[in-house]
């Protein structure tokens, strides 16, 4: 998709110079109607962007940190660059300082923070630069920022929860998988002879672990190797574009996580596409960026054939009714925002309602995970009871 320069008078009758990402001028023209522009003229813009691809990720907190700053900073009247000093006083990390620090060179060198911020793709997105770019056009910067910030905000506490919940059952699981491990080749060997001696046929419990323990001390160094090489294949797999995808997909069938994780990939989508129209990136952009957003393979591909319908002319709500992965909420709001001119407005509604319904999800999934989990590890201590004294009550029972 090519840049366009475009030179055109806003609602203040100030000339505005800038260039726009679009499929051609005809979406340009249609976009700074919208942003209630009147077009001087539109070319072709060829210039490639410069990036610093040696600076490293920076830490989510300390964007939205930023950006909540610039956003106080810039409505109090301060100008853009004292604002940037400022922020790069305050700021803890140092790699981030640096880079707000090149920022605040460039744009004293006479670039647009957009253009400045395009510089650092790692740490800010396409959705960012692109939304700091239509602020910078439509004069509605502080918005912008308002909106980013609330996105991220939302965004980060949500992938925080999801991530406190799984990380309880994550710890036992692990702790289970140890302890059975250490009993199977510390504590197991210990009563192997007295086993033998007795010359009853062991229950199954008691024969299972034998054999683990055998399995372990015969054909340890095989079965570790085979193990790791197992290992590095799937993760090998896993980042092919078909591995990739095929867990993204066995992830939505998941019970009970299955529903989370679609719930998930609803509310960002909802969410991103709400703030990319509201603040004015035209609609194929919007498709493009969330595409480049979402996480979830399947929902890349789906969002990718999505913008493909929606290019050829069909409504955005009947693009999305043709994919299995949405639910028919989210159609019929679009639906309804887009014949009554009030898109935003239903976006704004369905990406509050999947976040809250994410957030309630994740508290449900904690309470019903917990008991799970209890009821795995009572299991797991009647199983080591039952190998141990089962035998020997066979035993007592014998004299």
């Amino acid at each position: 998709m090519p840049n366009f320069k475009y030179k055109a008078i806003n609602s203040e009758g100030k000339t505005v110079e800038s260039v726009m990402l679009a499929a051609d001028q005809k979406v340009v023209l249609k976009q700074l109607q919208k942003l209630k522009m009147t077009p001087v003229s539109v070319t072709v813009y060829n210039e490639k962007k410069k990036t610093r691809k040696s600076r490293a990720r920076v830490d989510t907190r300390y964007v939205l940190m930023f950006t909540k700053q610039l956003f106080t900073l810039l409505k109090a009247g301060i100008p853009i660059v004292t604002c940037l000093n400022v922020i790069k006083e305050q700021a803890e990390e140092p790699g981030f300082k640096d880079m707000i620090g090149a920022i605040a060179a460039d744009i004293e060198a006479g670039s647009k923070l957009s253009d400045a911020l395009a510089q650092f793709p790692r740490t800010f997105p396409a959705l960012y630069v692109n939304s700091v770019r239509v602020g910078e056009i439509s004069g509605t910067m502080e918005d912008t920022l308002e909106q980013l910030g609330a996105f991220m905000e939302e965004d980060d506490k949500i992938k925080k929860a999801v991530k406190k919940a799984l990380r309880y059952p994550s710890f036992v699981m692990a702790g289970l998988a140890g302890a059975f491990v250490v009993f199977t080749t510390l504590v197991i060997p210990n009563f192997i002879p007295l086993f033998e001696m007795s010359g009853q046929e062991l229950p199954l419990p008691t024969r299972i672990l034998m054999g683990f323990y055998y399995l372990f001390t015969d054909y340890g160094l095989i079965f570790a190797i085979s193990l790791g090489l197992l290992g590095a294949a799937l993760m090998s797999y896993f980042k092919t574009p078909a591995g990739r995808y095929n867990l993204d997909r066995w992830r939505l069938k998941i019970p009970i996580m299955g529903k989370l994780v679609r719930k998930l990939n609803i509310s960002r989508f909802s969410k991103l596409l709400y703030t990319m129209n509201s603040t004015g990136i035209s609609i194929l952009r919007s498709f493009e960026i969330i595409q480049d957003t979402l996480e979830n393979q399947v929902y890349k591909k789906e969002v990718e054939a999505i913008r493909e319908r929606v290019s050829v002319g069909e409504s955005i709500a009947h693009a999305i009714k043709q994919s299995p992965y949405f639910d028919n909420l989210l159609i019929i709001m679009i639906n309804i925002g887009e014949r009554s001119g009030s898109l935003d407005e239903m976006l704004g509604n369905v990406s509050e309602h999947y976040y809250r319904e994410v957030g309630e999800t994740v508290e449900n999934l904690t309470s019903m995970i917990e008991p799970i989990v209890t009821v795995v590890l009572g299991f797991m201590m009647l199983f080591f009871a039952l190998a141990i004294f089962l035998p020997m009550w066979g035993m007592i029972n014998a004299f």
